[in-house]
């Protein structure tokens, strides 16, 4: 056991012993079409030029510019029109002064062209047709790599796909592309006082709640998510569950990493030879977190109580599987920002406050409006909000107008509604 395991730990000393601890997963290749929201796992450049050739931008007549200069619709110029190009054909005939090529959007422009004029500043005549506007050179013309030069690195490894890079990537005619593995992560509950949700709930009992919160985060940090379900309050029991979680990536459970007699995960982890780094972080909610390795598999014994588990997740499980997936270094932690706080608010001093709260921004300044209660049993102080307001230890309250640190849960509201 490391020597940190029983003093309590910062947040920051604990974020840090967990991320030294993983390593970033391997390497899969997928469809295109399958890639969304994986994280890339090389660098991706063309192989030709995009666009591959000089092309309209509207519908048009491809022009030289300087047969146009003048033209109005009082006194057009009148060109020639040697063929028409529709998109996807290639042209056969060379513009030369006082000639034009009717052309699509999109299609390649021909050679001795230099710009295009828009089909509205055109008029039909009898001999071909007359421009009722000058053009300059370039003009509504997009040119051969304007958008992405051959073999220019654009998209790189730890990048996130989106609809944005999965267009680029089918531009780029990648059919398959290489990523980071989703790590599947087994969520287990502990405790006699535990029953599903479609269970009798009788007096003394509370329903499985933290299964299905942890299993929605994972999900939302592309995840797998692997319910084990209930393991009662006895040392095989917790021991067997433990067992069969290894064969995941990550564990995660909920529940008996206290210090009450009932609470068997510390001694089964003992005895099953877990490396535990530590037990207890000074943060509020969440103090009792356990975390090492089982295995060599990440293990997070997450407090039983809902908020609680719901943030010790978010700070410390959420980091560790976006450093596994190959997100860059700057995207493991939630992101923060500076909030005008809207309410008063206290906080105990002992230790650090996570306080959830409701954050907007308004003509991008950010506002911050903390739930009525913050108990860590309270789960529905987790809904509605988007944000974790981050009190320092030492301080028990903060009025209202001061400047907060927050922790963004997820995107801020906008407009001026508050």
């Amino acid at each position: 056991m490391d020597m940190t395991a029983d003093r309590m730990l910062t947040v920051e000393e604990a974020q840090e012993i967990v991320l030294d601890s993983v390593s970033v997963s391997g390497i899969e290749r997928v469809p295109l079409s399958e890639s969304q929201d994986r994280v890339l796992a090389e660098d991706v450049a063309p192989r030709f030029d995009v666009p591959p050739q000089d092309n309209s931008s509207v519908d048009g007549y491809a022009v030289i510019a300087t047969d146009t200069s003048g033209a109005s619709e009082e006194a057009p110029c009148r060109l020639e029109v040697l063929e028409e190009i529709p998109a996807g054909t290639v042209p056969t005939a060379h513009v030369v002064p006082g000639k034009s090529s009717r052309i699509m959007t999109g299609a390649f422009l021909p050679g001795g062209a230099d710009a295009v004029v828009m089909v509205e500043n055109t008029r039909q005549h009898a001999e071909g047709v007359e421009i009722l506007k000058a053009v300059k050179a370039g003009q509504n013309v997009r040119y051969r790599g304007e958008d992405v030069k051959q073999g220019q690195r654009v998209l790189f490894s730890g990048t996130e796909i989106g609809p944005g890079e999965i267009g680029l990537l089918a531009a780029f005619q990648r059919s398959q592309v290489a990523v980071r593995r989703r790590p599947a992560v087994a969520i287990l509950s502990t405790g006699d006082e535990v029953v599903e949700i479609d269970e009798r709930l009788v007096p003394g009992k509370i329903v499985n709640s933290n299964s299905y919160s942890l299993a929605a985060l994972v999900r939302e940090c592309n995840g797998r998510p692997v319910n084990l379900g209930i393991a009662r309050d006895s040392e095989a029991e917790i021991a067997k569950a433990i067992r069969s979680a290894l064969s995941a990536d990550i564990v995660l459970s909920t529940g008996g990493v206290s210090v009450g007699d009932y609470d068997y995960v510390k001694k089964v982890l003992e005895d099953l030879g877990a490396d535990m780094r530590f037990w207890r972080v000074k943060m509020k909610p969440g103090k009792p977190l356990a975390y090492g390795l089982l295995q060599g598999k990440p293990f997070f014994g997450l407090p039983g109580n809902p908020v609680s588990c719901m943030v010790s997740f978010l700070l410390f499980a959420r980091p560790a599987m976006r450093k596994m997936m190959g997100y860059s270094p700057h995207d493991w932690r939630l992101p923060t920002v500076q909030a005008e706080l809207e309410n008063d608010l206290t906080a105990g001093g002992d230790r650090r406050h996570y306080l959830r709260a409701r954050i907007t921004c308004t003509e991008g300044r950010f506002y911050a409006s903390t739930a009525a209660g913050q108990g860590s049993g309270m789960l529905s102080s987790m809904t509605g909000t988007n944000g974790l307001v981050v009190v320092e230890t030492g301080i028990t309250s903060v009025p209202r107008g001061s400047e907060v640190q927050v922790l963004l849960m997820g995107a801020a509201g906008q407009g001026a509604a508050r």
